[in-house]
């Protein structure tokens, strides 16, 4: 293809070239752009029975059993997902991570890795996932589940009081630093 100013003004042959290309190119080919919704919110929703059906599918009873026996909202969430990032759809090939509220501990869904760095820090489409992610969708009420500090404490939904003044009781205080 001939180097053109933009896409506007290409010839017909060089119109269907760019085209030709553009349908064989994938998404992570393309600029990124914020999307105007979150991807989540198109997809059909299903019953959270009917998701724990499809995720054990195929195990025996005894291992089903043990499955369901602990919280079963983020395997719901996940199994609806299909390994797709709930905000850009994308499927990354690194992994999903479970976004979740940090004033309230509850799940919130999962996302790339991209979309959750971005998540904290910006608005748009973002605020638009936060007000109805797939958690909410689903009607999924979990708390998160840190495997460091196993899970968090429900005392961190009370409000927190305002941090001491590190640097009044510092602990190097009057030996000249």
């Amino acid at each position: 293809m001939s180097q053109s100013v933009c896409a506007q003004h290409l010839t017909a042959e060089e119109r269907a070239d760019y085209d030709r290309h553009r349908a064989q190119s994938t998404p992570f080919d393309q600029a990124w752009t914020d999307p105007v919704e979150p991807a989540c919110w198109r997809w059909p929703v299903l019953d959270v029975a009917a998701l724990l059906d499809i995720a054990c599918d195929g195990f025996a009873e005894a291992t089903r059993a043990l499955i369901l026996s602990a919280p079963t909202g983020a395997l719901a969430v996940r199994t609806w997902q299909e390994d797709l990032c709930a905000l850009c759809g994308r499927h990354d090939g690194q992994g999903l991570v479970l976004d979740h509220d940090h004033a309230t501990t509850l799940i919130r869904g999962y996302l790339c890795r991209s979309c959750n760095v971005r998540e904290a820090h910006t608005g748009g489409v973002f605020d638009l996932y936060r007000q109805r992610n797939p958690a909410t969708i689903l009607g999924v009420r979990e708390q998160y589940w840190n495997d460091v500090a196993e899970v968090l404490n429900p005392q961190s939904l009370l409000p927190t009081p305002p941090p001491t003044d590190r640097w009044r009781k510092n602990p190097a205080a009057g030996i000249g630093l």
